[in-house]
C-alpha cells in the first residue's frame, strides 16, 4: 500500500516540542525535538494492486543467529537501522554479515576488497557506491576484532585501510559535500534515515579505527576533524518498530542532537566544564570522545626527544580521561535500582528502548541492560586510555617480545643495545608514582571483569558478549601487572626477606573517599610497602598465578591476546 502525505513535510527543526510543567527532566536535556513529521489526519491508504508473496519458510537457525546479534552486538554498534533491515526480503550481503557475527565464522571478506579498490573520484555514496555494501564491509572489519584470529585481524586492517580510502575519494569526509536525500520535500521520516545511516557510518567507523589502533600500536586513520556530522540519533529513535513509534521517540529526541556535530562534540566534552553548564552527552559520546584522545596519545607516545612536552602532555590528557569519568560516574548514579519501579520513562533509559513489546514483564531489563553494558564497555576504555597514557605500554610490550627472539634479532647489535636500554628504563619507571598509577588501574580492569558473573550476568554481560576493547584492555592490565613483577620492583617476602607492610591493591576498586585518599598516598610515596593482588605477592616468583586470574576474564578462543600480551599467557593446543 501507499502513504500519500501533503505536499510539503516540515523539516525537522521547524517546530518544538513543549516540555510538560513540573517536568524533572534535567535542564540539559530538556526535549525541544520536531513533533508532528507524520501529519496522520492528511494521511491516505490507497490499497496497491495485490501482490502475491509465496511464503517463505523461516530458518530456526538464521533467526536464532540475527537474534544473537540484535540481543549482544546492535546496541554497540547500531550501524543501520533495523526497521529498514527487517523490512528486506533478499538476503543482502548486511543481512548476511548479520548472520555471520551472530553465528561467529569467517565469511564475505574475499568479496569486498576487490570491490572497494575499484571506486574512484567519479563515484558517489548512496548511489554507484552502496551504502550498504560500506555497512557491510565495516561489520566484518568490527566482527574480526570479536572473532580475535590474527589473520581475520590483519585483513580487517587492510579492509579498513581501503574503505577508508573508498569513503575519501568519495568525499563522505567533506562537510559541503550534498546528499539526494537533502532536496525539498523529501520524506522527512526517510531523510533521517538516511542522515543516520552516514552518522553512524562515520562515528563507528571512527571507533574501530581507534581500536586497531590500540590493538596494533598504530595511528588512527581517521581524523576527529573529519567527523562533521551532525550527533546521530539516539539508539531507542534509531531503532523504534514502526512509523507511529518512531514519530513519538522523535519528538522526545533533544534538539542539541541535530544542531551539534560530532567533532565539536569531542572539542566541547574533552574541554574542562562549567559546573551547572556542562554539555549533555550520552554514554556513546563519551565514547567518541574516549576515541578522539588516542590521537593526543600516539603523538605523546613518541615525544622521545622532547620529555618536558610530554609531562604537559600526559597531564592533560589526565584531566580530559578524569573528566569524561566523571561523566561515566554521573550517569551510572542515574540508573534506577529497580528496573519494574516505572522509571522507563526516566530520561536516559528512554533513549535506549528498542523492540521490547511493553505487555510483557520485565521488558524495561533491555534498557537498563544496554545502559550497564555501555557503560562498561566504555570504563574499560577510560581505564585501557589511562594506561596508555602512564604504562610505558609499548615498551613493556616490546620486554615481553624480547623473551623469544628470532636469529636475526639475537645477531643484531643495534636490537641488543635497544633490548638493553629499555630493560633499563623499564627498571627506572617501576619505581615512579605513574607505575603505581597504572598498577590501580590495571587491578580496576581485572576486578570489573571479575565482578561481571556475580552482579551483571542476568542482565547479558558475560565475557563472551562484551566489546572487544575489554579484552584489550585485560591483556594491557595483564602486562602491567606482569613487567611489575618481572622487574622485582618489590619483591615478596621469600624472595626479599625483611619487614614490610602489606598492601592489597583490591582494596582500592572499592569506591569512597577514605579509600581514594589511601591510595593516592601510596601512589606518591609508596614507603617501601609490599603490593598484592587478591592475596598473591608481586613477585617474579607468582607471575604464574597473576596471569591466571587476568587470563581468566578473557574468552578462550581470542588467540590476538598473545599478540597484545606476548607470551605472558598459557594456551593450550
Amino acid at each position: 500500500m501507499t502513504l500519500e502525505t501533503p505536499d510539503t513535510l516540515p523539516l525537522p527543526a521547524t517546530q518544538t516540542h513543549q516540555v510538560p510543567e513540573g517536568s524533572n527532566m534535567p535542564g540539559a536535556f530538556k526535549l525541544s525535538g520536531p513533533t508532528g513529521l507524520v501529519d496522520w489526519s492528511s494521511a491516505k491508504i490507497l490499497p496497491d494492486q495485490p501482490l502475491i508473496i509465496p511464503d517463505k519458510p523461516v530458518d530456526p537457525t538464521s533467526a536464532q543467529y540475527l537474534d544473537i546479534y540484535f540481543t549482544y552486538f546492535h546496541h554497540r554498534w547500531p550501524i543501520f537501522h533495523r526497521p529498514s533491515f527487517e523490512d528486506e526480503n533478499e538476503n543482502t550481503l548486511v543481512v548476511s554479515s548479520a548472520k555471520m557475527i551472530g553465528a561467529w565464522h569467517e565469511a564475505l571478506l574475499d568479496q569486498l576488497l576487490p570491490r572497494l579498490c575499484k571506486i574512484t573520484s567519479q563515484d558517489r555514496l548512496q548511489q554507484s557506491l552502496s551504502l550498504a555494501f560500506c555497512q557491510c564491509a565495516l561489520l566484518n572489519i568490527i566482527f574480526a576484532l570479536y572473532y580475535g584470529k590474527e589473520s581475520a585481524i590483519s585483513s580487517a586492517i587492510m579492509l579498513r585501510n581501503v574503505l577508508i580510502a573508498a569513503l575519501r575519494e568519495v568525499e563522505f569526509f567533506k562537510k559541503e559535500t550534498a546528499w539526494v536525500d537533502e532536496k525539498p520535500r523529501y520524506f522527512v521520516p526517510m531523510r533521517l534515515v538516511k542522515l543516520g545511516s552516514r552518522q553512524r557510518l562515520a562515528t563507528y567507523l571512527f571507533k574501530v579505527d581507534s581500536y586497531l589502533s590500540v590493538l596494533r600500536d598504530q595511528p588512527a586513520i581517521i581524523f576527529p576533524q573529519e567527523l562533521h556530522f551532525s550527533l546521530p540519533s539516539a539508539f531507542g529513535q534509531y531503532n523504534a518498530n514502526g512509523l507511529h513509534i518512531w514519530e513519538e521517540r522523535q519528538a522526545d529526541e533533544p534538539l542539541y542532537r541535530s544542531q551539534l556535530s560530532i567533532f565539536k562534540m569531542i572539542t566541547e566534552g574533552l574541554q574542562e566544564q562549567i559546573p551547572g553548564l556542562e554539555q549533555p552527552m550520552l554514554i556513546e559520546d563519551i565514547q567518541t570522545c574516549l576515541c578522539a584522545i588516542q590521537h593526543n596519545i600516539w603523538n605523546v607516545s613518541n615525544f622521545i626527544e622532547c620529555p618536558l612536552a610530554a609531562i604537559l602532555q600526559k597531564d592533560n590528557l589526565k584531566r580530559q580521561l578524569d573528566n569524561l569519568k566523571a561523566r561515566l560516574n554521573e550517569i551510572f548514579s542515574q540508573l534506577p535500582e529497580n528496573p519494574e519501579s516505572g522509571h522507563e520513562k526516566h530520561f536516559l533509559l528512554r533513549y535506549y528502548l528498542g523492540y521490547e513489546d511493553s505487555s510483557q514483564p520485565g521488558w524495561q531489563n533491555a534498557a537498563v541492560a544496554r545502559v550497564k553494558g555501555l557503560l562498561f564497555d566504555a570504563m574499560m576504555l577510560y581505564h585501557l586510555s589511562s594506561l596508555q597514557t602512564f604504562a610505558e605500554v609499548r615498551k613493556i610490550t616490546n620486554l615481553a617480545k624480547d623473551r623469544r627472539l628470532g636469529p636475526i634479532e639475537e645477531l643484531s647489535t643495534v636490537h641488543r643495545e635497544a633490548r638493553e636500554l629499555r630493560l633499563a628504563q623499564m627498571k627506572s619507571w617501576g619505581v615512579t608514582p605513574a607505575a603505581r598509577w597504572s598498577l590501580c588501574h590495571a587491578v580496576d580492569i581485572l576486578v570489573a571483569h571479575q565482578n561481571i558473573s556475580h552482579h551483571d550476568g542476568s542482565l547479558g554481560l558475560t565475557i563472551w558478549t562484551l566489546d572487544p576493547v575489554t579484552h584489550i584492555a585485560v591483556c594491557v592490565a595483564a602486562l602491567v601487572v606482569w613487567v611489575y613483577c618481572t622487574l622485582d620492583i618489590q619483591g615478596c617476602e621469600m624472595c626479599t626477606p625483611g619487614s614490610a607492610a602489606i598492601i592489597e591493591l583490591t582494596r582500592w576498586s572499592v569506591s569512597g573517599a577514605i579509600y581514594e585518599k589511601e591510595k593516592e598516598a601510596w601512589i606518591e610515596n609508596s614507603n617501601g610497602a609490599r603490593i598484592q593482588l587478591q592475596g598473591i605477592q608481586l613477585c617474579s616468583c607468582n607471575i604464574e598465578y597473576l596471569m591466571a586470574l587476568f587470563q581468566g576474564c578473557l574468552p578462550v578462543s581470542w588467540a590476538v591476546a598473545d599478540s597484545v600480551a606476548p607470551g605472558i599467557f598459557k594456551f593450550t593446543t
